[in-house]
């Protein structure tokens, strides 16, 4: 039976580190979850159609055709209304400036022009279901996954007698070797009291992903956490 929802409102983000090749890169600053972001806008992008036509003697449409629509990545921008140092380095690349506690803090970053949208990292959004009833004591969530993400850059931002928000956009990339994730995400139909990630892996060319999940929403905070090594 196919589940349906009407969704409003963005719940929680997570942005996790990954290499260069799109996979998870475990260590004590790899995972952050927030709820300061404003809205996150995906744009797909298609290579132009390619159109085959030819006229007959007479004049007739002889061959008309047109080739399929093809995904070269999906276009993201990321506000933010919560200024967190881990996340516009883990989005960007840009450098944190560390403060001189005994343990250093992060309190700002750098434009380094060496590493400003060098780095890749996943993001996951979720977003609240409108008019539910809970099933079985627990909400349900829109998760939507981008596997993926690289090129980040930071846009034109304004310091003035309102909000600041600081928007990124960066673009998907095909390649991803999430595979099904470090994290727990959905219940287990048969079991529903088991947490799971997802249930098949992700593939090389697939560049966002969505489900209706029950699972628990992660915990947002300040600053990174560790993302700890696959069992």
């Amino acid at each position: 039976m196919t589940q349906c929802a009407a969704l409003s409102r963005g719940r929680m983000m997570r942005l996790t580190r990954l290499d260069e090749c799109g996979a998870p890169v475990p260590g004590p600053t790899g995972s952050l979850v927030s709820k300061g972001f404003v809205q996150v806008v995906s744009t797909p992008v298609y290579q132009d159609q390619e159109d085959i036509t030819q006229t007959d003697a007479n004049g007739d449409t002889c061959v008309d055709d047109q080739s399929d629509p093809a995904l070269r990545w999906l276009t993201l921008q990321i506000d933010l209304c919560n200024i967190d140092p881990d996340a516009i380095n883990i989005i960007t690349g840009a450098p944190l400036v560390l403060n001189d506690a005994t343990v250093p803090e992060g309190v700002g970053f750098r434009w380094d022009a060496a590493t400003l949208g060098t780095a890749a990292f996943a993001l996951e959004i979720w977003s609240g279901i409108s008019g539910q009833a809970c099933t079985g004591g627990e909400p349900s969530y829109g998760y939507w996954l981008y596997p993926f993400v690289v090129q980040a850059q930071i846009n034109e931002y304004t310091v003035a007698n309102a909000a600041l928000t600081l928007s990124m956009t960066a673009r998907t990339s095909a390649g991803s070797q999430w595979d099904v994730g470090p994290y727990d995400i959905r219940r287990d139909a048969t079991t529903p009291a088991t947490l799971e990630p997802l249930a098949t892996a992700i593939s090389p060319t697939q560049h966002g992903h969505f489900e209706i999940t029950s699972a628990p929403l992660p915990t947002p905070g300040c600053g990174a956490v560790e993302l700890p090594v696959a069992a």
